[in-house]
């Protein structure tokens, strides 16, 4: 009697060899994109020049400013939903 593999004892065939071989590759290639994705090779042919960094401070402090301007507006937000709800519940009870 031949051996259950893991996956047979799941309940699933086991796989071709075709099957297989396609798998590795598919494997290798998500492997080599997510390793790219983790850290981008870096190029000693464009380094980072002056205009590029002032840029990049630019849309660096774009973006504090705008997580500021959105945490007073989650802010201002949450204060007006609570008077909302303090109001229809005040006009819910004279109604009746």
């Amino acid at each position: 009697m031949a051996a259950n593999t893991v996956d047979c004892a799941k309940g699933e065939s086991p796989m071709t060899d075709l099957q297989f071989t396609a798998y590795v590759e598919l494997r290798d290639k998500y492997e080599a994109l997510l390793s790219l994705r983790l850290e981008p090779p870096k190029s000693e042919d464009t380094p980072v020049n002056e205009t590029l960094f002032q840029r990049y401070e630019q849309i660096r402090d774009k973006c504090e400013e705008l997580g500021n301007e959105l945490a007073l507006l989650r802010k201002e937000n949450a204060g007006l939903r609570m008077q909302l709800d303090m109001r229809k519940s005040a006009y819910g009870r004279y109604r009746l």
